[in-house]
């Protein structure tokens, strides 16, 4: 037990380092220009354009209180996709060829899919990121341009209605959030973050993917390494004169 324990702190720690506190914040919100549609392209794009990624940005001292709870499912659910190791293959299924565009390198480095609303003023934008420890969507709208932020694959599906399944959408108020996510573990006038960590068992069905993949380990040796994992969830919401204009969900499974 006290070995498990270690190795979910060490996890939940390189997880605090990699992925959380995006410190840019976006106070002024403006249209972008007239998009392009056409599929991205594989390759190296500029490193820090992506000011939306948390992925991109390690930890920079912003501390916030780390809640011991797992937040429901529905919350990691948009357009009916799940959020997974499998994510961007049922998001092209769905919203149509968008290649990854790659960016950064070790700890940073992040895959990035891009879908944005039809026409050209007060754009949507529905972002699907792998980093290297981590899945991730982003939903929002206005924000500066970013390297290939005219590529992004134009789709009719992205509309001012569009929610997680656990019902979080653009232009919702603090208190409409809070109202789905419970207490923030950070709170200002235009941010909240929630960031909770918890200790959960190992499926069947999962262990047995893993039994397969680890054959010469020991039973023993499996239970201990693999009967539990950490998963760690990072949520951080922006608001614009109390109106939600950006959503960022993460999440990390390690065992």
């Amino acid at each position: 037990m006290a070995s498990r324990w270690i190795r979910f702190n060490l996890a939940m720690n390189e997880l605090q380092k990699t992925l959380f506190c995006f410190l840019i914040v976006v106070m002024s919100l403006f249209p972008g220009g007239p998009a392009t549609v056409h599929r991205l392209q594989d390759g190296s794009r500029k490193k820090d354009s992506d000011w939306w990624s948390l992925t991109a940005r390690p930890d920079a001292g912003h501390e916030v209180v780390i809640q011991k709870r797992e937040l429901p499912a529905a919350n990691f659910k948009i357009l009916g996709l799940t959020l997974d190791d499998e994510i961007f293959d049922k998001a092209e299924e769905k919203l149509g060829k968008a290649g990854a565009v790659q960016r950064g390198d070790a700890s940073t480095g992040r895959s990035q899919i891009c879908c944005s609303s039809a026409g050209k003023q007060g754009k949507i934008y529905l972002i699907f990121e792998k980093g290297e420890v981590n899945d991730a969507f982003y939903l929002f709208t206005g924000g500066p341009d970013w390297d290939s932020s005219d590529g992004c694959t134009s789709t009719s599906l992205l509309t001012n209605d569009l929610s997680t399944s656990s019902g979080l959408h653009l232009g919702q108020n603090s208190a409409q959030v809070k109202a789905v996510l419970g207490k923030p573990s950070f709170a200002s006038t235009n941010k909240l973050i929630y960031y909770a960590m918890v200790e959960k068992k190992t499926s069947a069905a999962d262990f047995e993917n893993l039994k397969k993949r680890n054959l010469g380990l020991a039973e023993d040796e499996l239970h201990r390494n693999y009967e539990f994992y950490a998963l760690g969830v990072y949520v951080e919401v922006r608001f614009v004169k109390d109106r939600l204009v950006y959503l960022a969900i993460s999440k990390t499974e390690s065992y």
